[in-house]
């Protein structure tokens, strides 16, 4: 019989991402048999064996620094910047040791449901290091009671030295990282046949898979999710939304890479634009001799393009760049449609740019202080539709703006509409 294993990796503040992950499982009716986790993992895993999806999304709207430390150990700052964060932790380790997890302690309680958690037909574990006797403490559901279970959860949560050492019979306990931040192996200690592995990729030890015949399905953020230690309601609720979509990415739903796209938009933009987007880079190259071009052409994009032989990942690449060239939201779930358009719109609405300004700072070499990409993607744009060839010596230096510029070209001479 078929179990499949949800092992949640610790990773403090980007745990919102784990919740994401678990609204997509959900969405697909994937039904989860075993939860293992670790530090904030474990947190989420006591939630989900509960099934209380409402809870762990009440958990992850309501998290901020107020919600987690006491005001007198962590100030409330107007600009919550990443270094000012640290050197508060580095602040209350000096002075005390790490924070104190009381807090962390009291708004657990209003999340762990005993009765349902040990009523619950999905198995559990968790992992920490007893700090005193350095080594690895592994709980599993039978080995747990309503009176200890919480020591251990918030133990495992006690990432130390950001936090204070939790203490259980006299031995302090810290973080289960410092043994192994994604427990598949215990997964698989309590039966699991298929793990979903969903790594936060924070700092921790991670274990061989001991048994390699179990099938392990991997899940990490592949967009910028905050540091963390940063716990910001706003990050928090991004962070869900990228989980949610990896997910639905990972096993189908979705399509895309770090920008999400409804299922088959990518497929079928990419039969309807890809032979014309050929056509027109080798119209704008076609009786050139110039030695850039050979330069250019070895590049892999270009020589696909140029044999007729481009291939559907790398076509979706150049719209993903172009997304992140216009800075489009990452999070949200686009219709390749409403995408394009969007791509149109902001190029029409991107302000023209003196190429001499361009030339001056590739002479001063200063090309990381150079102007908006979007500048010069328009810059692009204009020299193709008004066929200046002058841009061919730019292209090397800005190939990622050249082939935006002309998959919008692309898209607009195929779309009254737009």
């Amino acid at each position: 019989m078929e179990k499949i294993g949800l092992v949640l990796s610790g990773g403090g503040s980007k745990g919102a991402y784990e919740a994401g992950v678990y609204k997509a499982l959900r969405k697909m009716h994937i039904k989860i048999n075993i939860v293992t986790g670790t530090s904030i993992g474990a947190i989420n895993g006591m939630m989900i064996v509960q099934k209380r999806h409402r809870s762990i999304m009440k958990f992850w709207k309501k998290v901020d620094f107020s919600a987690i430390y006491k005001e007198e150990e962590f100030p409330k700052m107007e600009d919550p910047s990443l270094a000012k964060v640290y050197s508060q932790y580095v602040k209350a380790f000096i002075n005390e040791g790490g924070l104190n997890v009381s807090k962390m302690t009291k708004m657990f309680d209003s999340y762990f449901n005993p009765r349902k958690f040990f009523n619950s037909d999905i198995d559990y574990g968790v992992v920490t290091f007893n700090l005193s006797k350095r080594r690895p403490v592994i709980k599993t559901k039978k080995e747990l009671d309503r009176y200890n279970a919480k020591d251990y959860m918030v133990a495992s949560a006690s990432c130390y030295p950001a936090f204070k050492p939790y203490v259980i019979d006299g031995d302090l306990y810290i973080d289960g990282g410092y043994y192994d931040n994604l427990p598949i192996n215990l997964a698989i200690d309590l039966g699991a046949t298929k793990i979903i592995a969903v790594d936060l990729r924070a700092v921790g030890f991670r274990r061989k898979i001991k048994d390699k015949s179990v099938e392990v399905t991997k899940i990490s953020p592949r967009n910028k999710i905050a540091s963390f230690l940063i716990f910001d309601k706003e990050k928090a609720k991004e962070a869900v939304k990228f989980g949610y979509n990896d997910t639905m990415k990972t096993f189908g739903k979705l399509d895309g890479d770090k920008f999400t796209f409804r299922k088959h938009n990518l497929i079928n933009n990419y039969n309807k634009y890809n032979d014309i987007f050929e056509d027109k880079l080798n119209k704008i190259f076609n009786g050139i001799s110039n030695p850039i071009l050979s330069k250019i052409f070895q590049i892999p994009i270009f020589k696909e393009t140029i044999n007729r032989q481009i291939e559907y990942n790398n076509f979706n690449s150049i719209i993903e760049k172009s997304g992140e060239i216009f800075k489009f939201e990452e999070f949200i779930i686009y219709n390749i449609n409403s995408y394009n358009k969007g791509l149109l719109n902001a190029l029409a609405n991107t302000t023209p740019i003196d190429m001499n300004i361009i030339k001056n700072k590739i002479i001063d070499r200063k090309i990381t202080q150079i102007i908006d990409s979007r500048q010069i993607v328009k810059y692009f744009y204009n020299c193709i539709i008004g066929k200046d060839m002058s841009m061919i010596k730019y292209i090397l230096l800005f190939r990622n703006e050249f082939l935006t510029a002309l998959y919008i070209y692309t898209v607009k001479g195929l779309s009254i509409n737009y």
